[in-house]
């Protein structure tokens, strides 16, 4: 069932954008005004979030699924991507982080969720790929759009790799290395101009009440 909904995606097969339409229109209608040009213009996108809200507080398995209000949130990440699908999707080893990149509608590449532990979440397989394969490869096989669904920890993780621990500090990121506990639906836009990352937030992008 997890691979079924992971290997679903929306395929793009309208009319090519004109030249000066942006790829993301709802993620970029969320963004501060003043970097809408920045992101217009930059050629790399990668698109970090915390998974959606899991079934309860207090699961932390890797198996552990998401509640109906995750389910809902990632149908809301899903509408702001937007097609055509990304072009890379990673995520933790964990089901969770994992259902919520699928909102991608691109077969998600799963890594450890920490280095050496390779368990994963479907019973009996393991998870061997680790985390700096997916740093190595945003850097050095380049794609304009990715994915990737992490944890409160992990994502700091993607932050500060590429955009630095002062910028994932101003993004929320706290001493430890994490975001708050509360802190869900948010998408973290990090974007390369020339040789530069630079991050921004879009909080509570795709969060979504509870029933």
């Amino acid at each position: 069932m997890l691979r079924a909904v992971m290997m679903a995606a929306v395929l793009w097969t309208g009319p090519a954008l004109a030249d000066d339409d942006f790829d993301r229109p709802a993620l970029l209608a969320l963004a501060d005004p003043a970097l809408q040009p920045a992101l217009e213009a930059a050629d790399q996108h990668v698109l970090v979030v915390r998974h959606a809200r899991k079934i309860s507080p207090d699961c932390n398995g890797m198996s552990c699924p998401l509640s109906a209000q995750g389910e809902a949130m990632v149908v809301r990440l899903t509408e702001l991507i937007g097609a055509p699908s990304v072009d890379r999707a990673y995520a933790s080893a964990a089901c969770r982080t994992r259902l919520t990149a699928a909102a991608g509608g691109r077969e998600v590449v799963a890594h450890q969720a920490v280095d050496g532990y390779a368990v994963d979440c479907t019973e009996g397989e393991m998870i061997e790929r680790p985390r700096s394969d997916a740093f190595r490869e945003t850097r050095q096989e380049p794609v304009r759009w990715t994915l990737t669904g992490e944890h409160s920890n992990t994502s700091c993780l993607w932050m500060v790799e590429f955009a630095g621990p002062e910028a994932a500090g101003e993004a929320g990121c706290n001493a430890e290395g994490r975001l708050a506990e509360t802190a869900y639906g948010d998408v973290f836009w990090l974007y390369r101009t020339g040789e530069d990352w630079h991050l921004t937030v879009l909080p509570g992008a795709f969060e979504v009440d509870a029933d």
